[in-house]
């Protein structure tokens, strides 16, 4: 009761809401008001609506998540400018998911998923920017015909060149037992991994290496196809003496990023404290409080982000049943207000709970609004990504030929789609593991059939097909009957 008290006192002493009429709240309806957003149920009606819902913009910035400033900023500065390097990044990673892309960029699932589109209309400015100009993506850059530098050559320049201090560079492995990116010192020891190599990350299968760090920055990315050691592919001719000699000028601009990511954490957490009003957006700062500390301290599990999000609809809601005036930024649906608070959560300096929680809010977003699906009703050839949680497997044995490695061990994988009850069975290899990837594979296919019908993938490619071998029947045909008329013409010449 005391610390809530507090907290009354402190809203009432940081934003001076004057008039005691205003502000008179009993002790007994802010504990119903919090334990209410706790158990997602209406809010109390002792609480004064008049209050609850203040579109008073003058009111100081107020922070939502720590780390970000209380300098007061203008509304006109909230739209971010799409920079070259962001659309250069977007367009070289569309295959990953919206999530990871939205918390990489720093923006809302919206905002990017607007741009992607862009980004795939060969007549928008946006992709004529990215591919006409001297800053832009050129030909040879997308060229798959050029080779990326393997790691392991990469890994000895940096062990025997006495010009690299191998302490700078670290090395990021897939660990194939936890299914996780770890990193590892180029230096460390090798403890774990069996034969006479000393070194850990030579000791490493070279498949399973994903990036190379020197100290903050990326020189060396698989997926990426960066090579900023020789200057191959996507490195575009940096070698690594360059980028000894600028990194401390890229630090200094990582950090003004860091900084600039602050002030739209604080541009965006001030637009949904007007939206919200000050006692809703209060207990939103609360619960993320509450978050990021479980977070920081290493007891965060899936079902505390889940809840988060579902508390952050249920404020939402409530702003606007207690909205009783025309407010042109007011989400009118829950989608709308999760794209909104997608755009503020993308700005968290934590990376693990940044996309942690974009994740659940996409998910969220496609149980609403099953479109916005990426993949689903597009024009390209992207397959729709599997929710995890949407998936029930279980391991049978399999049948047929293959010996007792089939029919006396469960490496069969049923997988079965619970939205859809779409399932899958695969037992193509004697791997357990290899039939997992080729069962989720399938029913991306299938997902895709079902979502998109003559648009999808497999369609597609059916008709293709179909199409081929009409025009290959059609040919034919044009040349039986040249012939025919050939024959016939040197028939009547004889005659």
């Amino acid at each position: 009761m005391v610390a809530m008290s507090k907290i009354l006192w402190s809203i009432s002493a940081m934003y001076r809401i004057r008039g005691a009429a205003a502000f008179t709240l009993q002790t007994r309806s802010s504990t119903s008001f919090l334990f209410a957003i706790k158990q997602n149920r209406a809010i109390t009606k002792e609480i004064n609506p008049t209050l609850l819902h203040r579109n008073d913009r003058s009111l100081a910035t107020t922070r939502l998540f720590s780390g970000s400033s209380h300098d007061e900023l203008q509304k006109e500065n909230l739209y971010m400018e799409w920079s070259i390097e962001d659309d250069i990044y977007l367009y070289q990673n569309m295959n990953e998911s919206l999530p990871k892309l939205a918390a990489k960029l720093g923006r809302g699932l919206r905002g990017v998923e607007s741009r992607m589109q862009k980004l795939k209309n060969v007549n928008s400015q946006v992709y004529k920017r990215l591919f006409v100009g001297d800053n832009g993506l050129s030909e040879s850059e997308n060229d798959s015909s050029q080779k990326l530098t393997p790691a392991l050559e990469v890994m000895r320049r940096i062990k025997w060149d006495y010009t690299l201090d191998p302490a700078d560079f670290s090395v990021d492995y897939f660990d194939r037992v936890d299914e996780t990116i770890h990193t590892s010192p180029f230096g460390a020891p090798n403890e774990s991994v069996k034969g006479k190599e000393e070194m850990f990350v030579f000791a490493i299968p070279e498949h399973r290496i994903m990036a190379i760090k020197y100290k903050e920055k990326v020189v060396w990315d698989k997926q990426k196809r960066i090579d900023k050691v020789f200057g191959s592919m996507n490195g575009k001719g940096e070698t690594i003496d360059m980028v000894i000699e600028t990194y401390d000028e890229w630090l200094q601009k990582e950090k003004e990023i860091e900084a600039y990511n602050k002030q739209r954490q604080v541009e965006m957490g001030t637009k949904i404290r007007s939206i919200l009003g000050d006692v809703l957006f209060m207990a939103l700062k609360d619960i993320s409080t509450n978050l990021q500390t479980k977070a920081k301290a290493g007891l965060m599990e899936p079902q505390d982000v889940d809840d988060y999000v579902q508390e952050a609809i249920v404020l939402f809601r409530r702003a606007r049943s207690i909205s009783t005036e025309e407010f042109s930024d007011m989400p009118q649906t829950d989608v709308e207000a999760l794209d909104l608070f997608s755009s503020l959560v993308a700005l968290l300096p934590d990376d693990d709970l940044r996309e942690a929680i974009l994740n659940k809010v996409y998910k969220q977003v496609i149980s609403l609004d099953p479109s916005r699906r990426k993949g689903s009703n597009r024009g390209d050839d992207q397959l729709p990504e599997l929710d995890e949680d949407e998936l029930t497997e279980t391991f049978v044995r399999g049948s047929g030929a293959g010996g007792q490695k089939i029919n006396k061990t469960s490496n069969a994988v049923l997988l079965v789609h619970e939205p859809t009850q779409i399932k899958i069975q695969c037992q193509d290899t004697r791997s357990l593991q290899q039939n997992r990837k080729i069962a989720r594979k399938r029913m991306k296919l299938k997902l895709d059939e079902y979502y998109n019908g003559s648009q999808s993938k497999t369609q597609k490619k059916i008709a293709k097909k179909v199409n081929k071998k009409q025009k290959a029947k059609s040919r034919n045909k044009a040349r039986q009957r040249k012939k025919k008329e050939g024959q016939e013409q040197s028939n009547e010449m004889y005659e």
